[in-house]
C-alpha cells in the first residue's frame, strides 16, 4: 500500500510540532486538537496513527515505577525514542507519564491494534497472579526482607545477587498496571491479605472468564486477519456489556478491593468497546461503529467523572482539588501533565477560569505551608500518589475512546470501505503518523 500524501509521519509535520510546542494544540487521546483558550478550542486538527511495527514494539514499554522519582519520565524518554520525536516534544503530547492502566488501548489507531490489546489483556492476568503472590508473602516482609539483605552485604555475593533479584522483581510488579494498589495496602498486612483473597475470588470470576474469552478472540484475530470477524464481535459486545454493567454499578470508595475490582472490569471495558469499533471499521460499517461509540464513551466518561468526585473529595475542602496534585508535595511523583488529565474528569476543575485556577493552586500551596508536616506523612502522600495513578487511567482511557470516537466520524465522512484504506501498514516508514481531520 501506498501511504496517501495527506498521511505524513508527526516528525514531518513542522506545524503540528510547532503548535504542540507553543501550546496551541494539544494531545487528546489519540488525536491533536486546538488548545483551550484558541479560536478553535476543541476542534480536531490531526488523527494520530501508528505502523504495525511501532504498535508491535510499543507493547513492551516500561513503565516508570511510581515511587522512583528520578525516574519519572522514563516511560517517556522511550516512547519518543521510538516515535523518533525530540524528549520535549514528548512532554508537551503528555507521554512522559501516562498511567500504566490506559496503555490497554493503543496511543494512535492502527492495523494491529487487535494483537495489542490481546497483549495487554495477557498482561492484566499476568499482574493479578504477581499481586496476589506479594500479598500473600506480605508487602511489609518482603520489604522488612529487602532491607535485611542490604544490610548484610558480609553474607557474600551470592546472597547479595539473589536480593538484588527479589528488588527488580517488586520494581517489575510495581510499575505494572496495577501498581497504586501496592501504595493502598503497604502499611496494613491484614489489608494485604484481604487483597490476596480477594484476587483470588476474582481470577474465578465471570469478570476473568469474560475478559480471558475476549483474550482469546483478540489471539484468533491476530492469527487469522483475514478472516470473517463475525466471531470476534459476539464476544466483543458480550464482554462490552458484561464489564459495562459491572463498572456502572460500583458505588466508588477509596478501597483497595473495590478500586481493583473496577478497574479490572474498566480496562476490559475499554478494550472490548476499542475492539468491537474497529472491528466494524474495518468491514466499513462506519455509521454502526459510531453509534457504538456514541452510546458507549458518555456511559465511560460518566463512571471516569464518578471516580473522580469521589477520590478526589478531601475532608479539607482546599484540598478537594485535582490541584492538590501540582503542589511542590508531589513534584518527584506527579507531572503537570498527568495533573491536567486528573482536571479533565473533576466536574468542579475542569470549568474553571485560569484566575480561578491560580486561586486554587495558591489555597493549596497556603494549606501545605501551614499545616503540620506530620499532617502529611508517608502513608498520606503514597495514598495520593495512588489516587493519582488511578485517575489518570480513567481519564487517559476516556479520551482515547473518546478519540476513537472522531476517528469512526472521520470513516463515515470519507465513506470507507474499510478504515485499513487510510492507515500506514508494513510497508511505511515506521513511526507516529496524522491523519487529516473530517
Amino acid at each position: 500500500m501506498t501511504i496517501p500524501i495527506n498521511i505524513t509521519l508527526l516528525i514531518n509535520s513542522l506545524e503540528i510540532i510547532k503548535g504542540l510546542s507553543n501550546g496551541s494544540m494539544t494531545r487528546y487521546g489519540s488525536v491533536v486538537r486546538w488548545s483551550a483558550g484558541t479560536e478553535n478550542a476543541g476542534q480536531i486538527v490531526r488523527h494520530l496513527a501508528e505502523t504495525p511495527g511501532l504498535t508491535n514494539r510499543l507493547m513492551g514499554v516500561p513503565f516508570s515505577p511510581v515511587m522512583e522519582g528520578v525516574n519519572i519520565i522514563g516511560h517517556g524518554l522511550t516512547y519518543h525514542k521510538l516515535i523518533g520525536i525530540e524528549q520535549s516534544l514528548s512532554s508537551v503530547m503528555g507521554l512522559t507519564q501516562i498511567a500504566a492502566g490506559a496503555s490497554v488501548l493503543n496511543l494512535g489507531v492502527s492495523i494491529a491494534g487487535f494483537a495489542y490489546m490481546g497483549y495487554k489483556l495477557h498482561q492484566v492476568q499476568q499482574k493479578l497472579g504477581h499481586l496476589q503472590e506479594s500479598m500473600e508473602v506480605g508487602f511489609n516482609r518482603l520489604g522488612a526482607g529487602l532491607n535485611r539483605i542490604e544490610n548484610q552485604l558480609h553474607t557474600g555475593f551470592n546472597s547479595l545477587q539473589a536480593g538484588l533479584n527479589h528488588i527488580d522483581n517488586r520494581l517489575d510488579t510495581i510499575s505494572g498496571q496495577l501498581t497504586y494498589l501496592y501504595l493502598l495496602v503497604e502499611d496494613n498486612r491484614q489489608k494485604q491479605q484481604s487483597l490476596a483473597k480477594a484476587i483470588s475470588h476474582i481470577q474465578q470470576a465471570m469478570i476473568i472468564q469474560e475478559i480471558v474469552a475476549l483474550n482469546v478472540e483478540l489471539n484468533d484475530r491476530k492469527l487469522f486477519p483475514n478472516e470473517s470477524p463475525r466471531q470476534c464481535l459476539r464476544t466483543a459486545d458480550r464482554v462490552r456489556l458484561f464489564l459495562a454493567n459491572q463498572a456502572l454499578q460500583v458505588s466508588p470508595e477509596l478501597d483497595a478491593e473495590l478500586m481493583l475490582n473496577t478497574d479490572i472490569a474498566i480496562q476490559g471495558w475499554a478494550i472490548a468497546t476499542a475492539t468491537q469499533a474497529n472491528l466494524l471499521l474495518e468491514i466499513g460499517q462506519n455509521q454502526e461503529a459510531k453509534e457504538l461509540l456514541a452510546q458507549e464513551v458518555p456511559k465511560f466518561q460518566k463512571v471516569a467523572d464518578k471516580w473522580g468526585r469521589k477520590l478526589i473529595e478531601d475532608e479539607n475542602s482546599y484540598l478537594s482539588t485535582a490541584y492538590r496534585f501540582s503542589n511542590s508535595h508531589f513534584k518527584d511523583h506527579i507531572t503537570p501533565e498527568r495533573v491536567e488529565r486528573i482536571v479533565a474528569i473533576s466536574q468542579s476543575d475542569r470549568a474553571l477560569s485560569p484566575d480561578q485556577i491560580r486561586r486554587k493552586k495558591t489555597n493549596v500551596d497556603v494549606e501545605f505551608e501551614m499545616s503540620h508536616n506530620s499532617q502529611w506523612d508517608k502513608k498520606w502522600t503514597h495514598r495520593q500518589i495512588a489516587i493519582a495513578e488511578y485517575l489518570d487511567t480513567l481519564s487517559e482511557l476516556a479520551a482515547r475512546l473518546d478519540s476513537l470516537q472522531s476517528f469512526a466520524a472521520l470513516c463515515e465522512s470519507r465513506n470507507l470501505s474499510s478504515s485499513r484504506e487510510i492507515l500506514p501498514d508494513s510497508d511505511a516508514e515506521e513511526g507516529l503518523y496524522v491523519l487529516p481531520a473530517n
